[in-house]
C-alpha cells in the first residue's frame, strides 16, 4: 500500500501547533517570532523533527 506523501509545510504546520500550545510563547517565555523570521535551519530543523514524528506515524508508530 503506497504511503500518503508528508505534507510540503509539515515543519511550519507543527511550529503553528507548537505556537497555539504556548500562546506564541518560547520555552523561556518569551514571544515566538514569525515562521518567516525563523531562518533556513531553524526552519529545517522543524521540518525535520515534524517529519520524522510523521513517519514514524505513518508506520505504526516505528
Amino acid at each position: 500500500m503506497p504511503q500518503t506523501p508528508a505534507p510540503a509545510n509539515i515543519g511550519q504546520r507543527a511550529y503553528a501547533a507548537y505556537a497555539e500550545s504556548t500562546g506564541g510563547l518560547t520555552h523561556d517565555g518569551r514571544q515566538m517570532p514569525p515562521w518567516e523570521d525563523l531562518g533556513k535551519n531553524v526552519q529545517t530543523a522543524w521540518n525535520v523533527a515534524a517529519y520524522a514524528i510523521w513517519s514514524a506515524a505513518q508506520n505504526g508508530g516505528k
